[in-house]
């Protein structure tokens, strides 16, 4: 019962863990506040017997000492037997969580993270992409995780729930969210230069706010015109990771003025950038190699459609002084809405 208390009064004030907002938060915290303890109770008692031993037995003069103490069988047998105990009901404990952590309830929404240099994002059922991770309340939700790159790692701490986003393979985790609101993610193993800023959120929403998410997350262009929704898809899928577009350098050539200039190679040559290039960089970045620069970004061929690619041409144009304000007036009209064109095909 004592026990029990203290991981209890533990639990609700999280001392220096975060808040829990998971099902599994509590019993995570619950063993890791059980072993704390337990180092302090036998820290103390160590470390106290220590003391006492060395002022006890401390060397008086005129005591030169006695016989040496025998061995003690009753002594061996306690701080055998007891660490044992210990040891067998932390592995039980732990075990049993791990059990519960990789197995996924039946009927759980799956949503894809990709983890790239150095952004996450996600997908949903219904084809729709974000850059943060929304979820619904006290449903379960199991995270396929998928890395472009290098490896990776999905850290939720609020969710007590972390799983590497290893490049080649698929790996899979599981929560429900017990509480709603905005929870940190993490990157937990290191990336490369930009691992600190790999950092995004996990929006925990009732069922009538994550079903209008769901929906405007399907279509980022809708309502917005073609460099708006440029502008969006350029924060959304992580090129602001890399391609600043102020005219400083990052990891990419910046995209300020790029847009009718003539960019020069590796190889030596030179190449328009025109909408033929930006269509071509953004689905085989590595077919022309930008000079100084690594090949270091993904393809996006099957991740962007047509229309998307266009929104973020309009955008480089509207950035780039070899283009006129002039010319840009298609690329301040409203992305027309695929789904509209549908429902009056159906009702023709």
């Amino acid at each position: 019962m004592m026990w029990h208390s203290i991981l209890a009064l533990n639990a609700a004030r999280t001392f220096w863990l975060p808040e829990q907002a998971s099902t599994v938060a509590p019993d995570v915290d619950n063993l890791f506040y059980f072993i704390y303890w337990i180092n302090v109770f036998f820290t103390i008692l160590v470390v106290g017997l220590m003391v006492w031993f060395m002022w006890r037995y401390r060397h008086r003069k005129g005591n030169e000492g006695g016989a040496h103490s025998g061995h003690n069988n009753a002594l061996e047998v306690t701080w055998t037997v007891i660490p044992t105990i210990i040891v067998g009901v932390i592995y039980y404990w732990g075990f049993k969580g791990f059990l519960n952590e990789v197995v996924e309830p039946p009927g759980a929404m799956q949503i894809k993270a990709v983890g790239q240099m150095w952004k996450w994002q996600f997908v949903y059922p219904n084809g729709g992409v974000s850059d943060e991770l929304h979820v619904p309340l006290n449903k379960p939700v199991r995270m396929v995780l998928e890395s472009q790159d290098v490896i990776h790692a999905l850290f939720i701490p609020a969710f007590r729930v972390k799983k590497d986003v290893v490049p080649g393979r698929y790996n899979r985790m599981w929560f429900q969210a017990t509480k709603a609101g905005t929870y940190d993610i993490f990157c937990a193993d290191y990336c490369g230069i930009g691992h600190s800023i790999m950092h995004s959120t996990a929006v925990v929403d009732d069922d009538a706010h994550f079903a209008t998410f769901l929906e405007d997350a399907a279509n980022p262009l809708k309502g917005r015109t073609y460099i708006e929704g440029g502008k969006r898809l350029y924060e959304m899928f992580g090129c602001v990771g890399c391609h600043s577009v102020n005219g400083e350098k990052g990891n990419g050539p910046t995209w300020k003025d790029v847009y009718g200039s003539n960019v020069p190679l590796d190889n030596g040559t030179t190449v328009l950038a025109d909408d033929a290039y930006v269509h071509e960089s953004i689905m085989d970045p590595g077919a022309k190699i930008v000079k100084g620069f690594n090949n270091i970004m993904p393809p996006f061929k099957g991740r962007l459609n047509d229309q998307e690619i266009d929104a973020i041409t309009w955008y480089l144009k509207s950035i780039s002084s070899n283009v006129k304000s002039s010319d840009l007036a298609k690329g301040n009209e409203l992305v027309p809405d695929k789904n509209a064109k549908n429902e009056t095909s159906e009702k023709k």
